[in-house]
């Protein structure tokens, strides 16, 4: 009898179980058809800043709300990453090109006059829905920054307008020898868009470069210490560190 029991509870146990893992599938399958969350400005959310500015908010950052507002993100010589599921057609990179238009395969160009990044899945979506049955499509805009300074590797990268700063300089082969995050700065020409201080708070934040109001064309200047400075530290440090064997030196030779 006892022994009925002990194979019964076994029994149970094993239903349990296996209807948790079957929950639990059940549940990483539906996080993985999710597409992951939207992280660049809504039409609503700049409207918002538009009409009550942050406390502290710059000029600058300011103007580029109204003018993305008014005009949208993208410029031409901006690209996008469009993926179409199911489709290789239309799943590629794409220029925006004079006019401000996207031109896919045999098709007639897209305008993006007044287009946010937030809104390009769903521009792109209805425009494709015309020619092709219920497109699952995925836009990723990129921005075009100038990654300089303090870092391993600076150059101009083509950079999802999702990405982090942090992303950013590790793109470029993350801090050089001498690269100091503190010290970054942001220019759009001769402009400083950001300066130091705000870098950081949006390092801090975990702001996007959409979030940041960037544009393609924008340099990334990352701090770098003074390498003079670090070399004395160095030479200090070193000179410390032989003090002891100085003195063992001047023992021996006095005995």
């Amino acid at each position: 009898m006892a022994s009925s029991r002990a194979v019964l509870s076994l029994k149970t146990t094993a239903l349990i179980v296996v209807g948790l893992l079957a929950v639990t599938d059940m549940a990483w399958a539906q996080k993985e058809a999710e597409p992951p969350a939207r992280v660049e400005a809504t039409r609503a959310e700049l409207e918002a800043i538009a009409a009550h500015p942050p406390k502290g908010m710059s000029e600058a950052d300011r103007s580029a709300v109204a003018m993305r507002l008014a005009s949208g993100d993208f410029q031409v010589g901006d690209k996008l990453l469009i993926e179409v599921l199911g489709d290789t057609t239309y799943s590629d990179t794409f220029a925006v090109r004079a006019g401000r238009v996207v031109v896919l395969p045999s098709m007639p160009p897209l305008s993006l006059v007044g287009v946010l990044r937030s809104e390009s899945d769903s521009v792109f979506r209805e425009f494709l829905g015309t020619y092709v049955r219920d497109p699952q499509i995925r836009v990723t805009p990129l921005i075009r920054l100038g990654v300089l300074g303090g870092v391993a590797r600076p150059g101009y990268y083509d950079v999802p307008a999702q990405s982090l700063l942090s992303d950013v300089v590790m793109g470029a082969g993350g801090l050089g020898m001498y690269g100091d995050m503190k010290k970054t700065t942001i220019f759009r020409g001769r402009n400083e868009v950001l300066d130091p201080k705000a870098v950081n708070i949006a390092m801090t934040q975990g702001n996007t470069l959409d979030i940041l109001n960037l544009q393609s064309g924008d340099n990334v200047n990352v701090g770098v210490t003074n390498p003079q400075a670090a070399l004395n530290k160095v030479q200090i440090i070193t000179a410390i560190l032989a003090i002891p064997l100085l003195i063992v030196s001047i023992s021996a030779i006095g005995n």
